[in-house]
């Protein structure tokens, strides 16, 4: 019963949270954001002595939908993970299902609020950090839709009789299609080829997308020879890894979220941003008051929605990142929390939760 739609059809006995989460939790949403729906679903505990274990998560393909197995939520949220604490800390208009067993964990959720969520939080923060200027983004280094081809990659050194030095020339400058050539290897060279022209009787050098080796006649050696074929490989299969992210990129991308960015408005992606500093003011929370914040409102709602809308220049939000982290580690010092879970509590609480949930579904 282990995907998506068949927990859909089992959703009353093994479903126990089913929550809206992401901006529409947060209270930043807007027209055009994504309805991101989380979950937690319930197995029989002996379904884990099984060769064939069930799965920690089931999701649609864009992860717009995520359902946890029970285990791995308490397992998150023993390892203080920001996104799973936030699923036990949701105002009551986002959630549609919540299970007797799901409110006992609701219940036992501060045993998992401790010094390592502050820290958890703090961290996936500045990870955001790094990805969000916008140099390093898709958003600047946009790509044809041709995939790349071969040829782009490779420099000929072309044979000369006359000494003149030998430099490598691109394939495309010299006009030389490689339909018209054998390739053969180059003794202790890499990525350099020998390169003869036979014309209209070649079988061409690249060949069912691979770069074809030909055992060369004597005869042919110095009648045919043409020059050195240089073929960057890895550099073309990089090139083909970036083609293939970019465009999946493309066509997976919230179209909304990138506007400001194309039209060369601010020059960071606004929404990972945004999102940097509402970890870091949840992650404050947890040490001034000893618990997360999901709902905003007010100025922090404010500040947050003026950043994704691109009125903070890159270093005025950096500033007051490193602002809150500040205050994080000073608080630090007198925050009346645990250093970490409890993990023997935790592993009491799954038994206890999924024994319940068996003698419910009995």
């Amino acid at each position: 019963m282990f995907d998506l739609d068949a927990l859909a059809h089992h959703r009353r006995a093994h479903v126990l949270l089913e929550a809206v989460a992401g901006s529409r939790a947060y209270g930043t949403a807007n027209a055009d954001s994504d309805e991101d729906v989380r979950g937690v679903f319930a197995v029989p505990a002996h379904a884990y002595l099984a060769l064939a274990a069930p799965p920690n998560q089931v999701a649609d393909e864009r992860n717009n939908v995520v359902y946890y197995s029970l285990r791995r939520t308490i397992e998150l949220l023993a390892a203080a993970n920001p996104n799973i604490l936030e699923l036990v800390y949701l105002p009551d208009d986002c959630v549609r299902v919540c299970t007797p067993q799901m409110h006992a964990l609701i219940a036992a959720r501060a045993s998992f609020v401790t010094r390592e969520c502050a820290a958890s939080h703090v961290g996936y923060a500045f990870s955001q950090i790094k990805k969000a200027r916008g140099q390093n983004k898709w958003i600047n280094q946009p790509q044809p839709r041709q995939a790349p081809a071969k040829e782009a990659f490779c420099h000929v050194i072309p044979a000369r009789a006359d000494g003149a030095p030998m430099r490598p020339r691109a394939l495309a400058d010299l006009g030389w299609n490689l339909a018209e050539f054998h390739a053969a290897r180059l003794e202790h060279a890499r990525e350099m080829f020998r390169l003869y022209h036979y014309g209209d009787a070649a079988r061409g050098v690249f060949r069912n997308e691979t770069l074809a080796l030909e055992s060369i006649p004597e005869a042919d050696e110095t009648a045919r020879y043409a020059g050195l074929l240089i073929f960057r490989e890895q550099a073309w299969r990089q090139a083909c890894d970036d083609h293939r992210n970019y465009w999946t990129w493309r066509a997976e991308r919230n179209e909304a979220r990138w506007r400001q960015q194309e039209c060369g408005e601010i020059d960071y992606d606004a929404k990972n941003l945004m999102h940097t500093v509402r970890l870091l003011l949840s992650g404050r929370s947890i040490l001034e008051r000893g618990e997360p914040i999901v709902r905003f409102a007010g100025d922090a709602l404010e500040t947050l929605l003026d950043i994704r809308a691109g009125r903070y220049a890159y270093k005025d939000v950096m500033e007051l990142a490193q602002g809150i982290a500040a205050d994080c580690e000073t608080l630090k010092a007198t925050a009346d929390l645990p250093e970490r879970c409890d993990v023997a509590r935790a592993d009491r609480l799954l038994l206890d939760l999924t024994n319940a949930w068996e003698t419910r579904c009995a």
